[in-house]
């Protein structure tokens, strides 16, 4: 959670939203100019070394979950239509459910990095993050 703000309690700052394959993400990244101005945009905030190493790392991440979504959409509306036409095929059951799995698993580990980036920054930082993503602090 943000450091000087509250708790790091996991669970009572969080909304959905689908920015991000599902939200769930803490405040105030659950807004999608907030996560995309720190990850992508010169906010002129200084970083310590491992919180660049954080930030390029969610970077990373974040683009990865951009590629598998392009490369599993495909399959899955495949998985779908072949579902609709033989729903008692338990492999392609297993393959959808494989495939949502993945998907599943890679949310998470961006959500997961999400929240380490969250626990990372000073109250500073942050103010510095809402300022310039028009946010009255």
């Amino acid at each position: 959670m943000i450091r000087g703000f509250g708790s790091s309690a996991r669970g009572t700052s969080v909304l959905h939203a689908h920015h991000t394959g599902g939200g769930g993400l803490p405040i105030p990244f659950n807004m999608p100019i907030v996560l995309h101005n720190l990850l992508f945009e010169g906010t002129g905030i200084e970083y310590d070394k491992k919180q660049k190493d954080m930030l390029e790392t969610l970077v990373f991440s974040f683009h990865a979950l951009e590629r598998m979504q392009q490369k599993y959409a495909p399959k899955e509306q495949e998985l779908k239509t072949k579902l609709f036409h033989d729903p008692d095929n338990k492999k392609l059951k297993e393959e959808m459910e494989e495939l949502q799995l993945e998907f599943f698993e890679a949310n998470h580990h961006f959500k997961d990095l999400v929240i380490v980036i969250s626990d990372m920054l000073t109250r500073e930082q942050y103010t510095q993050l809402l300022e310039f993503s028009n946010i009255p602090t």
